[in-house]
């Protein structure tokens, strides 16, 4: 027998021992069982329990003469049968298990994102959702920081079409934000400032902060989010348009 053979075999759903046992089998012909378990070298109770096993997958037959029974295998065929029963047992389960899965994914989550990296890797999340982006309280600090990167981030955006939505603090340069093609931008009123930025986008918000050690916080909720696009949509009203 070759290992590659046990090997499939057990991916079968078969164990080493039924597997060496039914490849003995077929090797040999008809067969006893003390015969098979001395040439698969295998002890002689794990043999008896595997024969037992193929007879219920239906790999295994026997006849009994003279009060002894000797053991056949069944047509290799059966196997494809075998992989068809694991693949229709699986069709059963598989839409309450992608339901499990999505309500997994849908509960809340929370991320720290740490560093120039990590806000890169948070920026490229929002380019990955593909959906509207809100930018709350905006400081335009991204810019400075990391002035290369969002060059390329910007031309992502415009390549995807993603709305931006971006709600300035009182003093940003309104023209930073100039490039986003779908993008509408209004200022907070006169001198309001925080440098903390809440960005909007998909079932996620994010807490930001441009500091010496920048960091974002995603949470990942869709109440929570649905509670920050609240206080988004009451500050629009607030707002103004930058000044040319």
């Amino acid at each position: 027998m070759k290992a590659e053979q046990i090997q499939i075999m057990q991916q079968l759903g078969l164990t080493l021992v039924e597997a060496k046992t039914y490849l003995t089998l077929l090797e040999r012909g008809k067969s006893l069982a003390g015969s098979i378990a001395t040439a698969a070298h295998l002890h002689r109770r794990n043999t008896y329990d595997a024969l037992e096993e193929l007879l219920q997958k239906g790999l295994v037959s026997y006849t009994v003469s003279n009060n002894r029974k000797y053991w056949s295998a069944v047509h290799p065929d059966k196997m494809r049968s075998l992989l068809m029963e694991r693949e229709h047992s699986l069709s059963l389960i598989l839409p309450e298990l992608i339901s499990q899965f999505t309500e997994a994914k849908s509960k809340r989550t929370v991320e720290v994102f740490e560093g120039l990296g990590g806000m890169k890797t948070f920026f490229d999340d929002m380019i990955k959702t593909n959906k509207e982006i809100i930018m709350l309280f905006a400081t335009g600090k991204a810019y400075t920081y990391l002035p290369h990167y969002m060059k390329k981030w910007e031309r992502e955006l415009n390549e995807h079409k993603i709305k931006v939505t971006v709600l300035l603090n009182d003093g940003v340069d309104a023209t930073l934000y100039d490039n986003y093609k779908y993008g509408i931008i209004k200022v907070l009123p006169t001198h309001f400032f925080t440098p903390t930025q809440i960005f909007i986008y998909g079932n996620k918000s994010c807490i930001a902060l441009w500091s010496e050690d920048p960091l974002a916080i995603v949470i990942t909720d869709k109440h929570m989010t649905a509670g920050f696009r609240t206080y988004f949509e009451l500050l629009w009203k607030l707002t103004r348009k930058p000044t040319l």
